[in-house]
């Protein structure tokens, strides 16, 4: 699908080309603001729109309908690098963050965590990781704001602060684990999104808004008036508070939309959805779920949409496969900003581009990353998606915080099998070498 005005906004980035006389014809104000949300381990199946039973999510369900749906993305498997892989473009043993920490034997324990009985282990310093992240080609924030964007970071953002990457106000002031103070986002309310939206339409900016709340992520706290939409049906505690959270999570993502229709920013705004991995509502994180942590499919998968009334036509894909790579050209491309020549991924609103694509990659590493610079040491698994056909190549890494990892290859058939039941790779060497070939052609550390 062709953009309006991306040939133009191209031009803008080349410094030669009569830069004032374009300026004029092309002012900052049109430029479509972005709202990106980022769900927290939320499962693949648990929304409306993916006709699930008992969930109620009618604000996403709408938004997904307005837009250009996949039903059949993917994401990493644990917090961290998803977030990197969003803020680069990259995939993780590109962009070097393959995990939540360093693992560093001389290190202390981070006092927090200690406080609090939670240290697994010593964990190293959070400084070479700031300078991996930031030392790749594309940092998306900075790139929006050099473009003339404000950009308000809020909810989870790991081991850099709002201005390590380039955003002009936000909420995570320091070099965390997590995202510090931005992580009241959602639960605490969204007011600090609505000052922020309120002071772009003041100063006639476009805008770039970052909602990575930590919902419906643990602890599963929901308000007792959405939980009660749970109860006496059967579920599990677990699942009923889950499924509450998931709630609660939606109605967050109205109020945004809300906001949008009442200030008549709704058509020229661009609203982008995944979730950063998956859940199991039964399970959670026990011993034998397959969900977070996990290369399957509770793990992995998500949905992904573009809404963007002023320019795309509402449509759901239930084939084509979309990946979280494909969240930072999608972005410069609508933004009207130059990206770099090393981006793999693709525009999500290239229909062309996207069916025609047969193949994407997934990595699974350990929570604990051994030797930044190595991702091979604390490769779990390679995971290859081609059609219907998933490849799970077993790396040498072993990680006692992951619920469930391959030992040797599984293949699956996931149109007959879309929770990954039957392994089919003994029946099927010729199948297994030919994506394993495919896997090994795109793996550059």
């Amino acid at each position: 699908m062709k953009i309006m005005n991306a040939r133009l906004f191209s031009i803008l980035s080349l410094p030669f080309v009569l830069p004032m006389m374009v300026m004029a014809k092309q002012p900052l104000a049109t430029k479509p603001n972005i709202i990106l949300i980022i769900s927290d381990d939320q499962g693949f199946p648990d929304y409306g729109f993916m006709n699930h039973a008992v969930v109620k999510t009618p604000n996403i369900d709408r938004l997904a309908t307005q837009g250009m749906l996949y039903t059949r993305g993917y994401t990493m498997p644990l917090c961290s690098p998803s977030l990197a892989c969003l803020l680069t473009g990259k995939l993780p043993h590109q962009n070097g963050i393959t995990g939540n920490d360093l693992t560093a034997a001389d290190a202390p324990e981070a006092p927090a965590e200690k406080a609090k009985g939670k240290a697994k282990g010593k964990r190293g310093p959070r400084t070479p990781l700031v300078q991996q992240l930031l030392g790749n080609s594309l940092i998306l924030p900075k790139a929006l704001t050099d473009s003339g964007y404000l950009a308000f970071q809020t909810g989870k953002l790991w081991n850099v602060t709002y201005k390590d990457v380039g955003f002009t106000s936000g909420m995570t002031v320091k070099a965390s684990r997590h995202g510090d103070e931005g992580l009241s986002i959602g639960r605490k309310g969204m007011t600090p999104i609505i000052d922020f939206m309120d002071t772009a339409r003041k100063e006639q900016k476009p805008f770039f808004v970052w909602y990575a709340p930590m919902m419906p992520h643990s602890p599963h706290t929901p308000p007792a008036e959405l939980l009660a939409h749970y109860q006496d049906k059967g579920l599990t505690p677990a699942a009923e508070k889950y499924y509450a959270m998931v709630e609660w999570f939606d109605q967050t993502c109205g109020e945004l939309d809300d906001y949008l229709v009442k200030h008549q920013l709704a058509d020229n705004t661009i609203i982008l959805y995944l979730a950063d991995n998956g859940w199991n509502a039964n399970e959670g994180m026990g011993p034998s779920s397959r969900a977070k942590l996990t290369p399957y499919e509770l793990g992995i998968r998500t949905p992904m949409f573009v809404r963007w009334p002023a320019k795309v036509k509402p449509q759901r894909d239930d084939q084509t496969l979309a990946s979280i790579i494909d969240f930072a050209p999608t972005i410069l491309k609508a933004a009207g900003v130059q990206g770099p020549a090393d981006l793999p991924g693709l525009d999500l609103l290239d229909r062309e581009a996207m069916t025609a694509r047969k193949s994407i990659f997934v990595e699974s590493y350990t929570h604990n990353i051994a030797e930044l610079g190595a991702p091979e040491q604390s490769l779990i698994a390679q995971v290859i998606i081609n059609g219907s056909s998933k490849l799970l190549i077993p790396g040498t890494a072993k990680d006692s915080k992951r619920m469930a990892a391959p030992t040797e290859m599984e293949l699956f058939d996931l149109q007959s099998d879309p929770l990954e039941k039957t392994n089919l790779a003994p029946n099927r060497p010729d199948e297994v070498k030919r994506l394993e070939a495919i896997q090994q052609s795109a793996w550059k550390p």
